[in-house]
C-alpha cells in the first residue's frame, strides 16, 4: 500500500447489547425504592415490621445485579484480517486482553446449530478452535459468520475491503 499499512480484509468490533442506558439506573432504583418505601410504610402500619429488612435487601440486590450487568457489557471482541493474519482480540469486562492470531489460509468458520434455534460460532484452525461472539444473539452470530466468510473470501482472492 502507498501509506505503508497492510490492506484490511475485515475489521469488526463486537460488544454485547444493553437494553438500558446506564444513566437510567438511578431512575429505576429510585422508582423501585419509592414503591418499596410505600410498601414498607404499609407493612409498618400493619405491624409487620420484620418485612422491612427484606425490602431493603431486595433493593440492594437489584442495584448489585444492574451493576454486574453493566460491567459484563464492557466485554468486547475485535476481529481483524489483514494480509498477514486473522487476529481475534478479546477484552474481558475487567479489561484483561487475550490476543489470538490465526493463519487465514487454515481458518474455517463453523456455525454449530442446536435444535432449539440456538447456535455457536467458531473459528477453527489446524490446532485450535475459538468461540466468537458468545454474547451475541443467534441471528447476529449467523450474520457475523457470513461477514467473516466474506472477509476470508476477499483475503483468498487478494481484494481488500473497500473503505
Amino acid at each position: 500500500m502507498a501509506d505503508g499499512k497492510p490492506p484490511l480484509f475485515l475489521d469488526l468490533h463486537l460488544w454485547p447489547n444493553r437494553s438500558m442506558n446506564p444513566r437510567h439506573v438511578p431512575l429505576v432504583l429510585g422508582g423501585v425504592g419509592l414503591v418499596f418505601a410505600l410498601l414498607a410504610l404499609r407493612f409498618l402500619l400493619l405491624g409487620a415490621w420484620p418485612i422491612l429488612p427484606f425490602l431493603l435487601a431486595d433493593l440492594l440486590l437489584l442495584g448489585w445485579a444492574l451493576r454486574a450487568s453493566f460491567r459484563s457489557g464492557e466485554a468486547a471482541e475485535h476481529l481483524r484480517l489483514d494480509a498477514e493474519a486473522l487476529e481475534l482480540v478479546r477484552v474481558s469486562p475487567l479489561g484483561a486482553r487475550q490476543r489470538h492470531r490465526l493463519q487465514p489460509l487454515a481458518v474455517r468458520v463453523e456455525l454449530e446449530r442446536f435444535p432449539d434455534s440456538r447456535n455457536r460460532l467458531w473459528l477453527a484452525s489446524r490446532d485450535r478452535r475459538l468461540a466468537v461472539g458468545s454474547f451475541l444473539s443467534a441471528a447476529e452470530r449467523e450474520a457475523l459468520a457470513r461477514e467473516i466468510e466474506a472477509g476470508l473470501a476477499r483475503w483468498r482472492s487478494g481484494r481488500p475491503r473497500q473503505p
